[in-house]
């Protein structure tokens, strides 16, 4: 058989297979249609109930099902995504502390070892939220010049912490700009 003639015939064959399974349906829904026509009432209304009954319990369990497998999944993300974020904000308390507390400030390789980490482990784990502002604040960090502190800057490294707060659950709904940066910031308030 050629390509055409054989794509002819399965074409031939599905529309026959649908025709068939439609008209089995059809005399399916006559036929029950019919039988329960000549029911009396009270049975049918029985039947009725007892169906309704069946298929709410059904889909109950289903549904319960579905949201705790739901639930499982969204917990087995978050003990994955918390420690990477733990990380995270350990990282940037050392860049502000370390110099502070050893004397000695972070190296750039340690700084390049930490991004390289995080951005892998962010990919994989990150809700997109936190992607995007994490690749938003990533990317106007990598050449600049510290001159001292970037007000701008700043706010969108807040940003990125409320995303990371959302990403792991929190609401966020009563903090204000500059609350998270107060933790560690004395003087926010006069940059808002």
């Amino acid at each position: 058989m050629s390509g055409k003639s054989s794509s002819k015939a399965i074409t031939i064959v599905g529309i026959l297979a649908v025709f068939i399974i439609l008209s089995g349906a059809i005399l399916l829904v006559v036929s029950l249609i019919n039988l329960f026509s000549s029911l009396q009432k009270e049975v049918f209304a029985a039947i009725v109930a007892a169906t309704g009954t069946i298929l709410v319990s059904v889909f109950s369990v289903i549904f319960t099902k579905y949201l705790e497998r739901k639930r499982s999944i969204e917990q087995e993300l978050r003990d994955k995504k918390i420690p990477m974020y733990e990380s995270f904000v350990e990282f940037w308390f050392d860049i502000l502390y370390k110099k502070k507390i050893t004397g000695e400030a972070m190296t750039e390789k340690e700084m390049l070892d930490f991004y390289k980490e995080f951005t892998q482990k962010i990919l994989v784990w990150g809700s997109d939220g936190v992607i995007k502002k994490w690749s938003q604040y990533r990317s106007k960090t990598v050449n600049i010049e510290h001159k001292g502190l970037d007000r701008e800057l700043l706010f969108e490294f807040e940003e990125l912490l409320l995303e990371i707060r959302k990403d792991t659950g929190h609401k966020n709904k009563s903090i204000n700009k500059g609350d998270l940066l107060g933790l560690f910031i004395n003087d926010i308030k006069e940059h808002l």
